[in-house]
C-alpha cells in the first residue's frame, strides 16, 4: 500500500486520488531503491512513475529523453504544480547551458531533463558526480537496444555515465518493447534484479484496420477515411515527398490540413504543430518526424499511408489514436510495392562492410585534420552505388567505433564581417525591406559591438523563439553581403569530420557479424509487418502476441478480420 506523504503528493501535486494499473508497485519499488524496468502502453501514466519519487528522494532525479522538442513543455507542466524541474538540451544557449547547470549543482532542482547526448560533454558528467543523483530515469529505453525499433548509440552512454555518478539506482521506461528488447535493456544498463512491470499492452478502444490499394487507389482512400470519421486525424507518409502530395491534395478538397517533416524550416514546423494541436487544421500529415511525446487525447484517426518498417512502430504510431479512451481507427493502406521503400531504408541503414571500408579509405586520403564534406562528395570519391543515408550509417558505425569524430549539438556556425561601421550599416539597411530590417536588428541587438570585429554565430541559436526562420535570415544576409555591406559566409550545410585514428581500412576492428545480424533482424522485421498487413486473423492478437502478451484472446471483434467475420 502508498504511504500517506506518496498519497498526499499524488493528490495534491499531480491531482489524481488514485494510482493507475501498475504505477503503486513501481512507485514503491523505487522509494525502496531497487531497479525497475516499466513497460506501460502510451497514455498510461509512465511520467508519474519517476517524477512522483523524485518529490520524495533527497537528491536529484536525472531523466534521460531523445525528445528534445518536448521537455520544455513537460518542465513548464511540473514547475505549473510547484515541481522544481529544469532540462539543459541544445536548444539553450552556451551561457544558457552553464547557468543551468551551476542552479543544479547549488540544488535548486528536484527533476533534470537532459538528451543522451549531453553525456558526450565529459565536464558534465563530472560536475554531476560532485552531487547526489537518487535516481536515473531513462525514457524511451527501447533506444539502447539493438533489437528495438528506434535503437540510438547515444543510448550506449548511460551504462558507464551510470558508473561515474555512483551507480543511482535506475528506472527504465518504454511503451513498446518485445520481451528480447526487455531482456536487451535490462543488460544493456546492468539492471541489477529489476521489479519488471508490464501492464498490457492493448488499446481497447482502437479498431485495427488494413485496406489494399494502389498507389493512386491510397489518395482516394485517404480522403475517404477523412470524410468519414469526424475528428482530428494524423496520416504518415513514409517520405517527404509523399506528405506535401497528400497536403496539397487535401487543401484542393478543402480539409484544413498541416504538413510536418524534416525539410521544412523549423518555424513552419512548430506552427504546423501549432494548428494541428489547437484543432484549426482537422489533418496533420507527416512523416515519423512527427509524433513522439505529442500530447493530444482526442486523434480519432491514424493513416498509414505507406508501410512502415516494423511492428513495433506501427504499433507506437498506431497508439497515438485514441488517447482519450473513445473509439478510435488505425487504417494502414498496403500495396506489395510498399515494401520497396523499406527495403531503401534498411539499405541506407545497414551499408555494406565494403561501402564502410570505402567511406573510411576516401577520408583517410583527405588532407587536414578536420575534414568537411557532404555525403555526395564522398559518394563520389567511393565510386560505389548507394543511398547517401548509407554514407550516414557508415559514419555513425565507424564513429561509434573511435574511427571520427562529428559535432554533435546544432549546426555549424556562420560567419559576418562588417565592411562599414556599425551606424552606417544601420542606415544603409533601409526601412521598407522589413524581413532585412528585422534581421539586422536581431544581430545588432544580439551582438551588438561585436559585430564590428567579425563573428561566428549559429543561426539555430539566433532565431530561437523569434518569429523568423532560417532561410529569411539567409536570404537577408546574402542580399547585404551582395550590396557590399557586409561579407557573408553562410554555415557549411555537409559534414565537419574529424579523424581519430587513421589505418588501413582493411584492418578496421569492426564487428562484421553484428552489423551483418543487425540487417538480418530488419529484414525480419520488415517480413513480420507485411504479415501483418497479409494475414486474415485478428490484427490485434497478431501484434500484441508479437510483443509477448500471450495471454491476448485469438479474436477482439475490434479489427476489420474480425468484424468480418
Amino acid at each position: 500500500m502508498a504511504t500517506e506523504k506518496v498519497k498526499e503528493f499524488l493528490a495534491n501535486t499531480f491531482g489524481y486520488q488514485e494510482f493507475r494499473r501498475g504505477q503503486e508497485d513501481v512507485v514503491a519499488a523505487v522509494l525502496a531503491g531497487r531497479d525497475v524496468l516499466v513497460v506501460m502502453p502510451t497514455g498510461a501514466g509512465k511520467s508519474l512513475c519517476y517524477q512522483l519519487p523524485a518529490l520524495l528522494l533527497p537528491g536529484l532525479t536525472l531523466v534521460v529523453s531523445p525528445l528534445i522538442a518536448l521537455m520544455k513543455d513537460q518542465v513548464d507542466e511540473l514547475n505549473r504544480r510547484g515541481v522544481a524541474a529544469t532540462f539543459i538540451n541544445s536548444s539553450l544557449s552556451p551561457k544558457e547551458r552553464s547557468e543551468r547547470t551551476a542552479e543544479v549543482l547549488a540544488g535548486r532542482y528536484q527533476l533534470l531533463y537532459v538528451a543522451p547526448e549531453r553525456f558526450y560533454d565529459q565536464p558534465f558528467v563530472s560536475a554531476l558526480a560532485g552531487i547526489t543523483v537518487s535516481l536515473f530515469a531513462v525514457d524511451e529505453a527501447h533506444c539502447i537496444s539493438e533489437w528495438g525499433h528506434d535503437f540510438r548509440p547515444s543510448y550506449l552512454r548511460l551504462r558507464p555515465v551510470l558508473e561515474a555518478l555512483h551507480r543511482p539506482p535506475v528506472i527504465a521506461l518504454t511503451a513498446t518493447a518485445t520481451p528480447d528488447v526487455r531482456e536487451d535493456i535490462v543488460k544493456a544498463l546492468a539492471l541489477n534484479d529489476p521489479l519488471v512491470v508490464v501492464t498490457g499492452f492493448d488499446r481497447p478502444n482502437l479498431t485495427y484496420g488494413v485496406i489494399r490499394a494502389t498507389p493512386t487507389e491510397k489518395i482516394e482512400k485517404v480522403l475517404e477515411l477523412v470524410e468519414r470519421v469526424p475528428g482530428p486525424a494524423i496520416v504518415y507518409g513514409g517520405t517527404r515527398d509523399t506528405v506535401d502530395t497528400l497536403r496539397e491534395v487535401l487543401e484542393m478538397n478543402d480539409i484544413s490540413v498541416a504538413a510536418y517533416h524534416a525539410g521544412m524550416d523549423k518555424v513552419d514546423r512548430a506552427e504546423a504543430q501549432r494548428r494541428f494541436m489547437n484543432d484549426e487544421a482537422q489533418v496533420m500529415v507527416a512523416t515519423n518526424a512527427f509524433g513522439l511525446g505529442i500530447d493530444k487525447a482526442n486523434i480519432r484517426l491514424l493513416v498509414h499511408f505507406d508501410l512502415p518498417g516494423t511492428l513495433e512502430a506501427y504499433y507506437q504510431e498506431a497508439g497515438r489514436a485514441g488517447r482519450d479512451g473513445k473509439p478510435s481507427y488505425a487504417v494502414l493502406l498496403y500495396h506489395p510495392s510498399d515494401r520497396y521503400l523499406r527495403e531503401f531504408f534498411i539499405e541506407g541503414e545497414n551499408p555494406s562492410p565494403q561501402l564502410i571500408r570505402e567511406v573510411y579509405r576516401y577520408l583517410t586520403q583527405q588532407v587536414g585534420e578536420v575534414i568537411q564534406t557532404t555525403y555526395s562528395e564522398i559518394l563520389a570519391g567511393v565510386g560505389m552505388k548507394a543511398p547517401e543515408l548509407a554514407v550516414s550509417t557508415a559514419m555513425k558505425t565507424l564513429e561509434h567505433a573511435g574511427y571520427l569524430k562529428r559535432p554533435r549539438e546544432g549546426a555549424l556556425e556562420a560567419k559576418l564581417q562588417l565592411l562599414h561601421p556599425l551606424e552606417e550599416v544601420d542606415t544603409a539597411v533601409l526601412p521598407r525591406a522589413k524581413v532585412q530590417r528585422q534581421v539586422w536588428e536581431l544581430l545588432r541587438d544580439t551582438y551588438q559591438k561585436e559585430l564590428e570585429n567579425g563573428i561566428s554565430f549559429s543561426v539555430e541559436e539566433l532565431i530561437r523563439d523569434r518569429a523568423v526562420s532560417r532561410e529569411a535570415v539567409s536570404r537577408s544576409l546574402r542580399a547585404l553581403n551582395d550590396k557590399g555591406v557586409l561579407v557573408y559566409q553562410p554555415p557549411f550545410r555537409g559534414q565537419e569530420i574529424r579523424l581519430l585514428e587513421r589505418t588501413d581500412p582493411e584492418k578496421l576492428d569492426l564487428d562484421w557479424v553484428a552489423l551483418r545480424a543487425k540487417r538480418r533482424r530488419g529484414e525480419q522485421k520488415l517480413a513480420l509487418m507485411e504479415t501483418y498487413a497479409h494475414t486474415s486473423n485478428c490484427r490485434r492478437a497478431y501484434v500484441l502476441h508479437y510483443l509477448g502478451d500471450r495471454d491476448a484472446p485469438d479474436t477482439c471483434a475490434a479489427c476489420d478480420n474480425c468484424m468480418t467475420v
